[in-house]
Formats: C-alpha cells, sequence, structure tokens
C-alpha cells in the first residue's frame, strides 16, 4: 500500500525538496519529481547548487533523454508521469494527486505557507486519506522547520 507523506509549513519547497531527494537517495529509493517545467527546471538548478560538498545524481527528463540514463538516475525530474515509470517513490509539485499513485510505494508532498498551497493540500490530503491511504503529517512550522 502507498504511503503519503505531508509537510506542511514549508518555509522552502525547492531547498526542502533537496533534503527530501538526498534522503530517499540515501534510503536506495529511486524517486520521481512530478510538475510543472518550469518548477522542474528550477529544481534541477537547485540540486546543483544546494549542498557544494555533495552532488545527488538526477536528470530533467525531455522527449531525447536516452532511456539507459533514465534508467541508471536515482532522481527522475519530469512534467509528464509516464516518464517516470519504475520509481519507488513520487514527490509531486502538481496540484492534484497522481493518477494510479498506487504504483509508488511513497508519496511526498510539500505545502508552503502560501494559502492557495494550504488549500490545494487539504484537498489532497482528504483525498488519500479517503482512498484509505496511511497518510503521515509533518508540520514544519511547529518544529522549526524540520
Amino acid at each position: 500500500m502507498t504511503e503519503v507523506n505531508f509537510y506542511t509549513g514549508v518555509p522552502d519547497r525547492q531547498a526542502y525538496a533537496c533534503r527530501l531527494l538526498r534522503k530517499t537517495l540515501g534510503a536506495g529509493l529511486k524517486t520521481g519529481v512530478w510538475g510543472p517545467m518550469r518548477l522542474l527546471e528550477r529544481l534541477d538548478q537547485t540540486l546543483w547548487t544546494f549542498d557544494p560538498q555533495e552532488f545527488l545524481p538526477h536528470v530533467l527528463v525531455k522527449p531525447d533523454t536516452p532511456t539507459a540514463l533514465r534508467e541508471q538516475t536515482p532522481v527522475l525530474l519530469s512534467d509528464r508521469l509516464e516518464d517516470l515509470v519504475g520509481c519507488q517513490a513520487l514527490l509531486n509539485f502538481e496540484p492534484d494527486p497522481p493518477p494510479e499513485l498506487e504504483r509508488f510505494q511513497r508519496v511526498l508532498e510539500l505545502v508552503s505557507t502560501e494559502p492557495e498551497q494550504v488549500a490545494a493540500g487539504r484537498v489532497r490530503f482528504k483525498t488519500y486519506k479517503s482512498l484509505g491511504l496511511a497518510v503521515n503529517h509533518f508540520n514544519l512550522a511547529a518544529s522549526g522547520g524540520g
């Protein structure tokens, strides 16, 4: 069964996404990041610069990205969910839950403090609960930022 982890009160979604991707990589989980291309392009840049002592192997998937590169890279960024086949975890940057989410062991949701983010996050949270999924909630604002 898919486990959903909600991180709310996230002050900087890009920076926290890098931290979560480092954790999933450390846990040996191939992770896909699904969202709008403009956001993924920013995340791609952030992944290159967030920690000068460390590199998180990732690829921004485009139509011409070689299959071998997709298969060998532990973190894939794509605006097309079908590009993330084979990923065990999914970091969702879309406003809606992913279709066919049962193919992922884990779905990660980052919700900032912006009102539209909070509203969309609440809808996703309720959707996951209504599907009978295990949903864990981590309030970063209450814990001092995680």
